[in-house]
């Protein structure tokens, strides 16, 4: 009976180190999205843009859906024709955990004033192994004096301006498929290896064709459809650093993303100039 209090004084010496713990480690370890998670987000996120687009467009995109690579180390978003003929975005699963972490970077440097978006893109080109899962931020990556609490937000906004700038281009007639319907076929929902080669076929004449002018649009497709500029321009932040980064540390690691959507810089600099434009025309 006598071990009893020694057991509770034990007990609350463990209580108090447990709160002298920093509060900000609980944004520290907060999980990550899962991969289904982000996949139903970014399907939302079609389909947010194309009911807000002209239904001229609608008619000329009847079909369109997004298919996954399954990829985890290769981000990628790109458009393709599926062996039915159909309009699809294609985005990996790579590509959607990168823009996971760099919405959580954004919600960070908004808050704490922050550039933990450029850290994270210097992080990867020095840590990245080819072929190898993406890697997450670093433990002790975020150490922050006040709380982000517009992660959703962010991710909602990237994510729709990846996928607006991949509608443009089907929309402007960049890539042609040949029998688009409106009828979904089961097996859509398995991007096989012959599509995926096929994809990548493509990519090689759809791009890098007029990436300034699908960049401008595409703001007009995340604003009309009630997002906001700053989860696209996160997104440009991040690969405009990783370029820098990867001249400075030649880095191995080149995101199939970047092959095809190069001049980061140059796109993130346009990309300003038409926000501030139309900025200017609304006052």
């Amino acid at each position: 009976m006598r071990a009893a209090p020694a057991l509770v004084v034990a007990l609350l010496i463990a209580l108090c180190g447990l709160v002298r713990t920093p509060s900000a480690r609980a944004d520290e370890v907060a999980p990550d999205l899962e991969g289904s998670d982000l996949r139903v987000k970014a399907q939302a996120e079609l389909k947010r843009l194309l009911s807000a687009m002209p239904s001229n467009d609608q008619r000329r995109l009847v079909g369109v859906y997004m298919a996954f690579d399954t990829s985890t180390s290769d981000p990628l978003a790109q458009v393709a024709c599926d062996d039915d003929g159909d309009y699809v975005v294609l985005v990996s699963d790579a590509m959607l955990r990168l823009l996971g972490h760099i919405a959580r970077a954004e919600s960070y440097d908004e808050a704490n004033a922050s550039s933990k978006v450029e850290e994270y893109a210097a992080f990867l080109v020095r840590s990245q192994t080819p072929g190898r899962r993406l890697l997450p931020p670093s433990p002790g990556f975020y150490i922050a004096t006040k709380p982000a609490s517009t992660y959703e937000d962010r991710l909602a906004d990237a994510l729709s301006f990846v996928v607006a700038h991949e509608l443009t281009r089907l929309r402007a007639g960049d890539l042609v498929c040949s029998k688009p319907t409106a009828t979904k076929e089961s097996g859509d929902d398995v991007w096989t290896s012959a599509e995926q080669r096929k994809a990548a076929e493509s990519a090689e004449h759809v791009y890098p064709a007029r990436q300034m002018g699908r960049d401008e649009e595409a703001i007009d497709r995340v604003l009309e459809s009630g997002r906001s500029v700053r989860g696209a321009l996160a997104v440009l932040r991040f690969f405009t650093q990783f370029e820098i980064e990867s001249r400075i540390a030649l880095g191995r690691f080149s995101p199939p993303y970047l092959v095809h959507h190069p001049s980061a810089s140059l796109r993130l600099a346009n990309l300003k100039r038409a926000i501030e434009a139309r900025r200017s025309e609304s006052d």
